[in-house]
């Protein structure tokens, strides 16, 4: 019980790493705010979370919108009255090599995967700074932000950039924030399976298996066991890092 009488959001909490790491949060005694855009996966999750026993709310919100997110610090002020974890999951997944991209696309890829963290540091930063110990901000990136791959030039830029930005934001929030991020590599969960619709789903699953040292394809359960990490006290000491959970994947 990590996380009893400790506060989250979690936005992109209706599937994939967001799901799971609300599913944990929950499970290890927060009260957890998680959002995202459908509504109806929305409700399944929900009642995943109830059945864990404790506190869980939804709020509908696009990530890119300040004004979603000023609803969201708007409800946590009033729910919660403060904010230990914040939890930036949400984000979308692109193929696309230059000449083929828009930029268009690239600009709305940047907004779901940079601005939303941006705005959302922006405006929970205030009820973090109240939480009652030092609280914690854990941004989802990617390995692709680590490591260039063609034909992934609007993923790729825009998850470098959310390491960046989470480098600067642990240091204008000390000492009350610590601020990390993790950069998973390939895991099998919703975001990778719409990803290579179309294609074979267990020959996809032996390629990412056989491109890693491990030979291991991980799934949202592993990322969320780092997030967890770094949302915790366990983590005190931890700021402005940036937590690899590749399967060695990144190590050369």
């Amino acid at each position: 019980m990590r996380f009893k009488g400790k506060t989250a959001v979690v936005t992109g909490g209706t599937s994939g790493i967001g799901k799971e790491t609300a599913l944990r949060l929950v499970k290890e005694g927060a009260e957890v705010l998680f959002t995202g855009r459908d509504e109806s996966r929305a409700e399944q999750a929900l009642q995943e979370l109830e059945k864990l026993g404790g506190r869980a709310y939804f709020q509908q919100q696009d990530v890119t919108k300040t004004e979603d997110w000023l609803r969201v610090a708007e409800q946590v002020d009033k729910t919660f009255g403060r904010l230990d974890v914040l939890v930036n999951s949400a984000g979308v997944f692109t193929y696309g090599a230059i000449e083929d991209t828009t930029y268009e696309e690239f600009k709305n890829v940047w907004r779901s995967n940079v601005d939303s963290v941006l705005l959302g540091m922006k405006h929970l930063l205030p009820l973090l700074e109240q939480a009652s110990g030092v609280a914690s901000v854990v941004n989802v990136s990617s390995l692709s932000g680590v490591m260039g791959h063609p034909d992934c030039v609007c993923y790729c830029t825009s998850k470098a950039g959310s390491l960046m930005l989470t480098r600067v934001m642990a240091l204008e929030a000390a000492p009350k924030v610590r601020v990390n991020a993790v950069a998973p590599g390939p895991v099998w969960n919703e975001l990778l399976e719409r990803a290579h619709a179309g294609q074979d789903k267990e020959e996809m699953q032996e390629y990412y298996r056989e491109s890693q040292p491990m030979k291991f394809l991980g799934d949202s359960s592993d990322v969320a066991n780092g997030i967890l990490y770094l949302a915790s006290d366990a983590a005190r000491y931890v700021t402005g890092t940036i937590f690899r959970i590749d399967a060695g994947r990144g190590a050369d």
